[in-house]
């Protein structure tokens, strides 16, 4: 899911930190270069896999899970409809000197994104973060808009990339998620599958790593079909639209080039209707830039939680 519009910014690229200069994995660019090398992500995400701590809680006596790195101010990372927490590897990797990454992983009992919304509390409640700053991306969006509005004092700052604030299922589309939500398997045994989403993402990962796109499509294969179908029946009858100027806490809004155009148009939407907004839209990228281009998103989501909390904003 995923695509927005060109706004004024004040965001001022954050330089590297001394860890990733130290790193040979995430070093600068060289002169004449234009741009950092690709991370080496099968390195990253095993160095997350292994570094990472879990952190378990529970919502009515189920369990809801998720693991932290790195130190810092914390951030927490809410994922889009499908994929693993693993996705958001390499851009934790960058941040990780920083802000202690908590990503949730979606607990499959969840059933609407109120359940979700308890869910990230839980975590936040059994990890002790009293208030946190959020990432959140496409259908994880969703979850974000529900925490700000229900307990706003617990989100410091709001990152909300590809972002959503309803979405109008087609009678057939919802027949689809109500019968999948109980069909076995995961996702990449779905007909067509690969199409799809080569077709809708592959474009625009970087053809100078090429193994990178193999890894995003085996984590969106990787999660079972009656999950992402159970989370794709929340999104009956949601939208935020009329309640968007409510929310105060200070959001960036983030939109890509190669997006859907319901991400762009959200985007825009948010951009307008939140009293405390900031909207930028990058270029060549899609609805993974956390994955393709993580260090332009760091660079952009460093200053911003930075920022103090405006009078407006408490």
């Amino acid at each position: 899911m995923s695509d927005a519009a060109e706004s004024e910014s004040f965001v001022e690229v954050a330089p590297p930190t001394q860890a990733e200069l130290n790193d040979p994995s995430l070093a600068p660019a060289q002169p004449g270069e234009g741009c950092p090398p690709p991370l080496a992500w099968v390195d990253v995400v095993r160095e997350v896999g292994e570094r990472r701590v879990p952190i378990e809680a529970a919502v009515n006596g189920k369990p809801v899970r998720a693991f932290s790195l790195g130190d810092g101010p914390t951030l927490y990372f809410l994922n889009g409809i499908g994929g693993t927490p693993d996705v958001f590897s390499l851009l934790i990797w960058l941040l990780r000197d920083e802000y202690r990454c908590v990503v949730l992983d979606y607990p499959s009992h969840a059933r609407s994104i109120g359940d979700l919304t308890q869910s990230l509390l839980a975590v936040a409640d059994a990890a002790g973060d009293e208030q946190f700053n959020l990432y959140a991306t496409s259908f994880g969006s969703l979850v974000a808009l529900q925490t700000l509005l229900d307990t706003p004092q617990r989100i410091s700052h709001a990152v909300l990339q590809g972002p959503l604030v309803g979405l109008k299922l087609t009678s057939a589309e919802r027949t689809a998620a109500r019968l999948l939500s109980v069909a076995p398997g995961k996702m990449r045994r779905l007909p067509f599958y690969a199409a799809v989403v080569r077709n809708n993402h592959q474009r625009w990962f970087p053809p100078i790593d090429s193994t990178r796109w193999l890894f995003a499509e085996q984590d969106m294969g990787e999660p079972l079909i009656a999950d992402v179908a159970r989370r794709g029946r929340m999104l009956i009858g949601l939208d935020f639209s009329n309640r968007l100027s409510g929310i105060k806490t200070p959001t960036l809004v983030i939109s890509s080039e190669g997006e859907a155009q319901r991400h762009r148009d959200a985007a825009t939407l948010l951009d307008e209707r939140l009293p405390n907004s900031q909207h930028e839209d990058i270029p060549n990228t899609g609805h993974f830039a956390f994955l393709t281009h993580p260090h332009r998103m760091a660079n952009l989501v460093r200053p911003f939680l930075q920022r103090p909390r405006s009078l407006s904003s408490q």
